[in-house]
């Protein structure tokens, strides 16, 4: 796979000296992306979780997460943990609608089958759930529910 401006694609597990580039990479889609959709107050607390230094690193690293960067830094992530729970599926704002999340899920997913992972489930969102089901993902329930005080709908999808 070519990123957006031609140079090869890398996909491989994060490391903790990853986290500030995806922390750095996961605000950018909020600030770009949340305004297509979400409020002022919505992009704002999707935002801050971000800036938790400590629970931003638990979020990353805490799963297997795959990340997929080119030789100008990181384009997007990918986390499943132990239980098979999709713990993140973050694209850089200039770089979605190529097939990256797809990428990135498709090789998380491969991972965690490989490790013994039976059932897949998420928590997703109106950018990530098309995603979700080209993957084959199923939609369970929609919640709202809060996040940092403020409300967001979500959908529970899974895979058996």
């Amino acid at each position: 796979m070519k990123s957006a401006r031609g140079a090869a694609l890398a996909l491989r597990l994060a490391t903790a000296d990853d986290v500030p580039a995806l922390a750095a990479l996961y605000a950018n889609s909020a600030r770009e992306l949340g305004p297509l959709i979400y409020s002022a107050g919505q992009v704002q607390a999707w935002q801050n979780f971000g800036r938790d230094t400590p629970a931003f690193r638990d979020y990353v690293l805490l799963a297997r997460t795959w990340m997929a960067e080119d030789p100008a830094g990181a384009l997007g992530f990918c986390g499943i943990g132990a239980g098979g729970e999709v713990h993140s599926l973050y694209v850089r704002a200039d770089a979605t609608r190529r097939g990256l999340g797809t990428a990135l899920l498709t090789q998380a997913m491969a991972d965690a089958w490989t490790l013994g992972v039976e059932q897949l489930a998420a928590w997703a969102t109106p950018f990530s759930l098309p995603v979700f089901y080209r993957a084959g993902f199923v939609l369970r329930t929609t919640v709202r529910e809060p996040f940092e005080g403020v409300m967001f709908e979500r959908y529970r999808v899974a895979l058996d």
